[in-house]
C-alpha cells in the first residue's frame, strides 16, 4: 500500500466525529518513497520536472511512476519541513489519507481512510461528516477526486497493457554519479525501447497515434532527461548532509 499504514473503511457512524487538520497536511507520509505512481493524464505536467518510468508489479503488469529518489526510502522532494519542495504533486499523494478500494468479485467500491495519518483528530480541523451523519462538502470533494482518479487509473492500466502486449518495455539499469564520484546504480526500472517501437508494423503506429498512446510514449521518453535534475538534487542533499570541515 506504499504510503498507507492503518487503512479502514470510512464509516459515518464510527467516524462521525473525525476531522482533518488541513494545517497538518504535509508530505511526511511520502518521505520514504523513491518513486510515486502516476496516471497517464498526469504525464504532461509531471514530465516538466520528473523522469517517468515504469515499474513491474508482482502480477507481471506495469505501472507508470515518477522518480523522486535514487536510493530506497529516499524522497528528494520532501523537505525538512515535511513539505513537497517543488514541482507537480501526483494525484496518488493528493488523495491521501483517503483511498478508494475495489471489490471486483462483488463489483463494489469502498472509501477507506488511513487512521495512521497524524492530521486526523476529533477535536480540530474540518469535519468529515455533518451532525446528521451526511457527508460534508470537503468529504464529497475528496470522494469525487478519488472517483476520477480511479477512472484514470483504469485508463492507465489499458495503456500499460498495450505496451506489454507489444513488448515495448525493456529493463534498464540507471547509473548516476558525477566526474570523480562513485557510480551508483538503480535497477528494476523499465522504459520504452525506441528500437522496438521503430520495428512495429505500419498498421500499429496509426493505432497508437489515434489512441494517444504514441504521444504518451514520447512524453515518457522526453522526461528521461530529468534524471540529470534528480542526480543534481541528490548531490545537493549529500553536500548538505556532509559534516563541515574546519
Amino acid at each position: 500500500m506504499l504510503i498507507y499504514d492503518k487503512v479502514v473503511p470510512l464509516n459515518r457512524h464510527t467516524h462521525r466525529r473525525l476531522r482533518l487538520r488541513s494545517s497538518s497536511h504535509n508530505a511526511r507520509f511520502a518521505a520514504g518513497l523513491n518513486s510515486v505512481p502516476l496516471t497517464t493524464v498526469e504525464f504532461l505536467q509531471a514530465a516538466c520536472e520528473y523522469a517517468i518510468v515504469f515499474a513491474k508489479l508482482e502480477s507481471g503488469d506495469f505501472l507508470p511512476a515518477i522518480m523522486v529518489g535514487l536510493r530506497n526510502e529516499e524522497n528528494l522532494y520532501v523537505g525538512e519541513d515535511a513539505r513537497w519542495k517543488r514541482g507537480y504533486v501526483p494525484a496518488f499523494l493528493r488523495q491521501y489519507p483517503f483511498i478508494l478500494t475495489e471489490d471486483r468479485a462483488n463489483n463494489t467500491m469502498t472509501v477507506c481512510i488511513d487512521m495512521g495519518y497524524d492530521g486526523l483528530s476529533e477535536e480540530e480541523g474540518e469535519p468529515l461528516f455533518q451532525e446528521n451523519g451526511e457527508d460534508t462538502e470537503s468529504l464529497a470533494r475528496a470522494m469525487g477526486f478519488m472517483s476520477n482518479y480511479h477512472e484514470e487509473f483504469r485508463r492507465t492500466a489499458a495503456f500499460t497493457a498495450k505496451l506489454k502486449e507489444l513488448d515495448l518495455l525493456e529493463q534498464r539499469v540507471i547509473r548516476f554519479g558525477g566526474e570523480g564520484e562513485p557510480q551508483r546504480e538503480l535497477g528494476g526500472v523499465y522504459v520504452v525501447s525506441e528500437e522496438r517501437l521503430f520495428k512495429l508494423g505500419d498498421a500499429l503506429i496509426p493505432e497508437l497515434l489515434r489512441t494517444g498512446a504514441l504521444g504518451l510514449i514520447y512524453t515518457h521518453l522526453t522526461s528521461m532527461q530529468n534524471l540529470d535534475r534528480l542526480s543534481a538534487l541528490a548531490q545537493e542533499a549529500q553536500s548538505k548532509a556532509a559534516p563541515a570541515t574546519s
